[in-house]
């Protein structure tokens, strides 16, 4: 229980101000507390799941802390299916502001299944000990997979320089693709060199073709390079940036 409140009330902060949310949007965040709350300790991915449901009923049923938020109300509209806060009349903006993270976070969990089935088969030969953090491991490699979004890990970047920290081999955030490339320019601009100082890596996902590429960060493994369906990419990345860097924001 002790667990639970804790990532209740990190759930209720990083959704802080929404009245109006959605089942979608309370999981992708319950993922990150859960994250961030245990770091790299090992979490077998039934708690893992367990957790988050938890989660999810106590923000939208019956509140198992005095720190978790409650959106006890439901409001369907064209087919998405709202909760809000009893008090909260919603606006055409509680709404709109909704339906943005809606998308944003559905699209992380549609995303997730394909994205562990890509990592499976790039580390393929490896063990694989399925959790919070999906780990391979063969003789001396090591690695250490969460699944995340490219702005959620801007966002949560301490956490994963703490994971990174702490976690006995190499640490590899995946993402999947974004329809807006500005989002991973933006995320390079203002983080990667933070990334590499703490020596984890970003990957992406091609959810629709199946493919995985660098972005930030190479396996010590060079075996697994040929895995990658363009191994230059985080190299051309870094070459480009130096000689061409831009605002984005």
């Amino acid at each position: 229980m002790d667990d639970l409140r804790e990532i209740l009330k990190k759930v209720s902060e990083l959704m802080a101000g929404r009245e109006v949310t959605t089942v979608e949007e309370i999981k992708r965040n319950a993922y990150r507390a859960v994250l961030s709350h245990f770091l790299s300790r090992h979490v077998d991915r039934a708690r893992m799941e367990h957790l988050v449901s938890e989660v999810v009923e106590s923000l939208c049923e019956v509140p198992a802390s005095i720190n978790s938020l409650h959106y006890s109300e439901e409001l369907k509209v064209e087919g998405v299916t709202f909760r809000h806060i009893h008090t909260c009349k919603p606006t055409e903006e509680n709404l709109e502001n909704a339906y943005s993270e809606y998308l944003v976070s559905k699209k992380l969990i549609d995303s997730i299944e394909v994205m562990r089935e890509v990592t499976d088969v790039f580390f393929k030969g490896y063990e694989i000990d399925d959790g919070l953090i999906r780990v391979y491991s063969k003789g001396k490699y090591k690695y250490g997979v969460f699944y995340s979004l490219i702005d959620d890990v801007g966002e949560d970047l301490e956490i994963h320089e703490r994971v990174a920290a702490s976690f006995g081999g190499e640490y590899v955030v995946v993402v999947p693709t974004e329809n807006e490339l500005t989002r991973f320019l933006r995320f390079f601009s203002r983080y990667s060199e933070r990334v590499k100082k703490a020596g984890f890596k970003v990957w992406v996902v091609n959810v629709e073709e199946r493919t995985i590429d660098p972005f930030i960060g190479y396996p010590k493994d060079f075996l697994l390079l040929k895995g990658f369906k363009n191994p230059r990419v985080a190299t051309q990345i870094n070459s480009l940036w130096r000689v061409q860097v831009e605002e984005i924001d």
